[in-house]
Order: structure tokens, then C-alpha cells, then sequence
């Protein structure tokens, strides 16, 4: 996956918070464009605001904590833990398995395909 670094984030974390029982998928385009088997696109700007295709956009301020338009706001602490102002967590294991605190694991395969499930 492409992604920039605030993309990344905000894509994982917005793919984990809203995935279902069912497996979601995603794949970032040669353009820079991340569509998920949900219908919903990530797209990150020149000023490095990322958008979805429901009106929802997210931006790092200075001290790096991601603030969506939707009031969310997520934050990585020293240990490479990201909390979010909802009391949920992601963190990344050695595997390279992203495993939330609600049970919700991510892992991208050799193809760039991001795969979820809850």
C-alpha cells in the first residue's frame, strides 16, 4: 500500500472502527486512491487533508494527533500504541497484524490487499 503516513492512519483506523463481521478489503490504486469492498475511497490531497467519499476528512496537526472532521482524534504514544478519543487502541504485532482492543485485526497480504475483520 501507497499511502502516506496520515493516510495510512486514518485509513486503518477508520477501516478497523467500521468493519463487520463480514471481511472488508481495500486496495490503494497507481493513483494514490484506496477503495474498500464497502464502497467507501481514500484520497489524500496536496496539503495532506484526506477524504472519503461520504464528506468525512482527517488532517495531523503539529504534535501529531489526527483530528477527523467527525470529532474523532487519534494519537500514537511512544510504544507504537494509537489511542482514539472512543477508549479503542490498535497496535501492530510482529507479524505485522494490526489487532484492535475491540477484537478487529488488519493485515495487508504480498499483493497490497488490506484485509479486516471483527
Amino acid at each position: 500500500m501507497k499511502l502516506s503516513s496520515l493516510a495510512l492512519i486514518v485509513f486503518l483506523f477508520s477501516i478497523i472502527s467500521t468493519a463487520t463481521a463480514a471481511n472488508l478489503s481495500c486496495r490503494t490504486d497507481s493513483f494514490g486512491t484506496t477503495r474498500c469492498s464497502d464502497g467507501t475511497t481514500y484520497r489524500t490531497d496536496s496539503f495532506g487533508t484526506t477524504r472519503d467519499n461520504h464528506g468525512n476528512s482527517w488532517r495531523t496537526d503539529s504534535f501529531g494527533t489526527t483530528r477527523g472532521s467527525d470529532g474523532s482524534t487519534y494519537r500514537t504514544d511512544s510504544f507504537g500504541t494509537t489511542r482514539d478519543n472512543q477508549g479503542n487502541s490498535w497496535r501492530s504485532d510482529s507479524f505485522g497484524t494490526i489487532r484492535g482492543s475491540d477484537g478487529s485485526t488488519c493485515r495487508a497480504d504480498s499483493f497490497g490487499t488490506l484485509r479486516c475483520n471483527k
